[in-house]
């Protein structure tokens, strides 16, 4: 027996004598990558390859005189089906099929493909030519795209594919729910279709980047869904490249972020406004006062400070309940905002204590005819829920820079003017 090297068929010549036809026979063999492995009709081996040697890790020696059945449980304890081997390989051999295939499952997790053809030699010689396919990495790749294929379609997130003309080539299930877009209406398509025109050189841009090698994560945008619904989205763009390497296309996974962005401005909103009345809260006050003292600083002009102090409210609060106080309070709000210049702020402190803020003011008689605005704007009746409901409001006056040249002390000072007003008899105002 010729000593094994690789893709040089060996034969076993004791066994057959070699005509021209399995001359023809061994030249196909010995060009092949494949295992193979040839027999006569009675499983005796004629000859085999030395890719069957190594794909079955065959020692030589047991090749030595072995008839195929000899080294079935060579294969045998290899396979995780070896009962199952061995029927087939007997009912092929028994029956004399002129052709068979099958997939061999390893227990090291590799794969063969089997197949088998019956052929004539010249003369009455028959012989079985066995083919073994080593299947392993196609069968993990295919697995490995199957799990990726299903990754893809059960995630939450927009999973997009476009060449590099932009035109989207993949759409999963994710950005069918986020844009509402099925993909076959939008497969082959323009990526700019989902992007507002003010965000194409954007787009464009975050391309170039990806283009030139570049990976963008997480940039923060709005992109349209269907009907031009704004959608806030989270996009992640990166290069696909092929097997050499070569950019061939543009991957975007885009999170829907409009739940998250909502509620950053509705945090942002509580921090600067007032959640019932919609008034800017106690900081968004001390922001705008601040601003506005340095610009009466600045350019030399006087600024007023209303404190309001609702009358009797405390009382229908208390008898009628807080939703009654509640809707009575957002009226009051209305009343006193429509009152006064879009350049002009009221705050509610809280409970029934609201500030006005007159960025600027001529003279302090101008901060009094807004206070008797209030105060008549105020006392109108309230119609709720059957109840027809009075209130009055007592009103502290403070002038920067007479009253306080800042914001603490123009607060302080019309606090006292409202007690002063109150001490009077309620529903008025005083001022300096």
């Amino acid at each position: 027996m010729i000593a094994p090297s690789r893709n040089l068929l060996l034969c076993n010549k004791g066994k057959t004598e070699l005509n021209h036809s399995f001359s023809m026979l061994q030249a196909i063999v010995e060009s092949t990558p494949y295992g193979l492995l040839v027999t006569n009709k009675h499983g005796h081996l004629l000859c085999y390859n030395q890719p069957y040697m190594d794909m079955w890790r065959i020692p030589p020696e047991v090749m030595v005189n072995a008839r195929h059945q000899i080294i079935f449980g060579h294969y045998s304890s290899q396979l995780r089906d070896p009962q199952q081997f061995l029927h087939s390989t007997e009912v092929i051999y028994g029956t004399w099929l002129p052709e068979s295939f099958d997939i061999l499952e390893f227990l090291d997790g590799r794969a063969f493909e089997r197949h088998t053809k019956a052929t004539t030699l010249e003369g009455p010689n028959m012989v079985r030519v066995w083919s073994f396919k080593d299947i392993t990495e196609r069968r993990q790749a295919e697995a490995y795209k199957a799990q990726l294929a299903a990754m893809v379609e059960s995630s939450d997130d927009a999973i997009i594919v476009k060449d590099l003309n932009a035109i989207i080539t993949s759409w999963n299930a994710g950005a069918e729910r986020i844009f509402g877009y099925q993909a076959s209406e939008i497969t082959g398509s323009s990526i700019l279709a989902l992007i507002p025109p003010e965000r194409h050189e954007e787009e464009k841009g975050i391309m170039s980047l990806v283009k030139s090698g570049n990976r963008v994560d997480h940039f923060e945008t709005m992109w349209w869904g269907k009907g031009k619904k704004p959608i806030d989205v989270s996009v992640t763009t990166s290069a696909v490249k092929d097997s050499d390497g070569n950019i061939v296309g543009i991957s975007q996974i885009a999170r829907d972020i409009t739940k998250r962005k909502e509620s950053q401005k509705r945090i942002e909103y509580l921090a600067h406004y007032d959640p019932l009345t919609g008034l800017p809260n106690r900081a968004l006050l001390a922001d705008r006062m601040k601003t506005a003292i340095e610009n009466a600083k600045r350019y030399s002009f006087q600024l007023a400070v209303l404190f309001v102090d609702l009358d009797h409210f405390k009382l229908i609060n208390d008898s009628l309940g807080h939703e009654i106080g509640d809707k009575l309070l957002k009226i009051v709000a209305e009343r006193m905002r429509s009152r006064l210049r879009q350049t002009d702020t009221v705050s509610r402190l809280g409970g029934d204590e609201f500030i006005i803020l007159l960025s600027r003011i001529n003279a302090a008689s101008d901060a009094a005819c807004v206070a008797e605005k209030i105060i008549a704007a105020l006392s109108q009746p309230y119609h709720l829920e059957q109840h027809e409901l009075g209130l009055g409001a007592s009103i502290g006056i403070s002038i920067y820079p007479d009253s306080g040249k800042d914001t603490s002390s123009l607060l302080r000072s019309a606090d006292e003017a409202m007690y002063s007003a109150k001490g009077q008899g309620r529903n008025r105002y005083h001022g300096p």
